[in-house]
């Protein structure tokens, strides 16, 4: 077993045999009554307490792999390098630089190379993502005021 630091993300995939037994936790991690301290229990039998951030934490990974997509679990506050936030980002290295370059999204170097926190390629993600809706809201109010939507 190999151990990893707090800097890197974990990728876990799901095989498909594996997929009814995660259906049947996401169906009991959803009964959970809210107010209730959901528990685990340990190997010895005792009941583990978890926390609210681990519970939901788990909920979502539940949902993920039972629809058959890959989970990365990773703190925010890691370093990426530019190759890594383009793919995050669905850009090529070459435009992420130029998003760089003009402050779009903050980074830092090391030596020659720049870095940019996890949290602010999800933040500028973030933002993208509302401004491109916020647009497409707009193109078809337009289309509908002219008649053009149906």
């Amino acid at each position: 077993m190999s151990s990893r630091t707090l800097g890197e993300s974990e990728i876990v995939e799901s095989p498909a045999a594996e997929h009814d037994m995660l259906a049947l936790l996401g169906r009991a991690l959803a009964a959970v009554p809210a107010g209730t301290e959901p528990m685990l229990v340990g190997p010895d039998e005792a009941p583990i307490a978890l926390t609210k951030s681990l519970f939901e934490v788990l909920k979502i990974a539940v949902a993920a792999l039972t629809a058959g997509q890959a989970v990365a679990i990773s703190p925010l506050e890691r370093m990426l390098t530019t190759t890594e936030a383009g793919d995050l980002l669905g850009m090529s290295r070459q435009y992420l630089t130029r998003l760089l370059d003009t402050g779009a999204i903050p980074h830092s170097f090391t030596g020659r190379h720049r870095r940019i926190k996890l949290a602010d390629v999800l933040a500028y993600q973030r933002e993208r993502n509302m401004r491109r809706a916020a647009l497409l809201d707009e193109m078809t109010a337009e289309a509908a005021a002219t008649g053009e939507y149906d």
